[in-house]
């Protein structure tokens, strides 16, 4: 509270004190002389008397009030300024938080946008890699393939050639034949032999042509393999070119998000969503006003809390505004702190339990160059006595033999570590809410450790470690732990 509030204050109450002396002291002394005013009674002009000085008391007071505080001026002549400003600052918040919630949304969908696109690179990385390799195989296919054409088509003409020759022999022949036949003076032998040659010939060329046919007919599949071949190379051609702009496109998309995710990491986050503001243990058999006079409390203290972290105060005159939990029978947009407040206590005055753990936390994440309050939320548990004190959370046996490293750290994980400790796995199955700084589970001194290590060590064999709850537990917390050391053999 300001220095000068209080004197207001105190200027007020003694100045009320002043006029309220003054007013009995003149209604004191006109009883006295018994005098009247305007013609009435002593009894009844000492009553007018008090009734006057009782309106002037409330007018001076608030005259002086606005004289001496400019908020005083503000709430008697620019109040319905001040409610308007006010309701166009909860606009502005909530335009706010959505776009808040907006980027948020849009930072989610960027990361499920860039692992999507991560993996369709991967598979069109993958698929490129296939088309190279079908494509490789294709070109030595075709290679192969006109390989086999053109030597089958040199075959042929030479083959060609070859017919050529042999029907240009067999015109020869057939010319002598007929030569010979005109010639009386030829003998038949030489005519037999002749015709002999000619047949010869005939045969021949009917067998040169019934080769090159079958080229011919060798020669028409491969040239078919050969398009086909070619077609299908063009078309994986054209499928990785394809999946070569697809993989551009995503690997531009990919960057675009990785530099989101560069600015977004630039910028330092106060509050990440989950975070605890405050942590307080209320009783449930209070009046509702009393209960949600208790919440604005607490949420007074966690703006506070917030505001030494830098969040600015907003229009309720707080670092943080209540967006959670909604009641079931309201609408998830705009509604208003005052119902969310009204609802939990509604809620913790109801549910049966004696007390409530209620904590305030972070609803979403908070940048620190975001010019807007702190959104939270009410989480609220039952605190109820969970572990009893010297209740064993955890026993296991480690030798005597084992160095004063190797206990230690034996314990200590038994203890502390996330995956594997006992005592962790039943204070969370248990409902025990976390340390609000540490998020841990369980505490316990060093020193403690340090001396259980020291006792197994002078141990003879296998000793026994006991990990007990120090006092009764609730679920607020601590939880605090000593260290029982036995022989093993004494273990019941």
């Amino acid at each position: 509270m300001a220095s000068y509030t209080v004197v207001i204050f105190v200027a007020l109450a003694a100045l009320g004190a002043l006029i309220a002396y003054l007013g009995d002291l003149v209604g004191a002394r006109l009883g006295k002389r018994r005098s009247t005013i305007f013609g009435m009674r002593p009894r009844r002009s000492a009553r007018l008397i008090a009734a006057i000085v009782g309106a002037i008391l409330p007018l001076i007071g608030l005259g002086v009030a606005t004289l001496g505080s400019r908020y005083a001026r503000v709430a008697v002549f620019e109040l319905r300024t001040l409610m308007r400003s006010r309701e166009e600052l909860t606009g502005q918040i909530d335009d706010l938080q959505k776009q808040v919630a907006r980027s948020e949304r849009e930072a989610r969908d960027a990361d499920e946008r860039a692992t999507v696109a991560e993996r369709e690179a991967e598979t069109l990385l993958e698929a490129q890699e296939d088309a190279q390799e079908r494509i490789g195989e294709l070109t030595t296919r075709a290679d192969d393939l006109r390989t086999r054409v053109d030597d089958l088509t040199a075959r042929r003409g030479q083959l060609e050639g070859e017919l050529e020759d042999a029907q240009a022999g067999l015109q020869d022949a057939q010319a002598d034949l007929d030569t010979a036949q005109a010639d009386l003076t030829t003998t038949d032998e030489d005519l037999e032999r002749k015709r002999a040659e000619v047949e010869k010939m005939r045969g021949h060329v009917e067998r040169l042509t019934t080769h090159i046919r079958s080229m011919d007919d060798r020669l028409a599949p491969l040239q078919r393999r050969l398009e086909d071949t070619q077609s299908e190379l063009e078309s994986r051609m054209s499928r990785l070119e394809v999946a070569q702009q697809e993989l551009e496109d995503i690997e531009a998309r990919l960057e675009q998000v990785q530099r989101r995710q560069e600015l977004i990491a630039e910028r330092p986050a106060l509050f990440e969503p989950g975070d605890e503001l405050i942590r307080v243990v209320l009783p449930a058999d209070e009046t509702q006003d009393q209960m949600e006079s208790e919440l604005y409390e607490v949420l007074h203290f966690a703006g506070a809390a917030a505001e030494r972290r830098g969040v600015p105060e907003g229009a309720n005159g707080r670092a943080v505004l209540v967006v959670a939990p909604i009641p079931p029978w309201a609408s998830a947009e705009h509604v208003p702190e005052g119902m969310i407040v009204r609802h939990v206590a509604s809620e913790l005055r109801t549910r049966g339990a004696d007390e409530w753990v209620v904590v305030v936390r972070a609803f979403r994440r908070l940048f620190s160059d975001d010019d807007t309050q702190l959104a939270v939320e009410f989480k609220a548990a039952a605190n109820r006595l969970v572990f009893h004190a010297g209740e064993v959370l955890d026993e296991f046996a480690i030798g005597s033999d084992a160095t004063a490293l190797q206990a230690f750290e034996g314990i200590w994980l038994r203890i502390t570590d996330k995956q594997t400790s006992l005592v962790r796995a039943r204070a969370i199955a248990e409902g025990m809410l976390p340390h609000p700084d540490t998020g841990n589970y369980g505490s316990i001194d060093l020193a403690e450790i340090f001396a259980a290590a020291e006792a197994i060590r002078a141990g003879d064999d296998m000793m026994l470690v006991r990990v007990v709850a120090a006092e009764d537990t609730y679920t607020r917390g601590p939880l605090l732990l000593d260290i029982e050391v036995t022989e093993a053999e004494e273990s019941p």
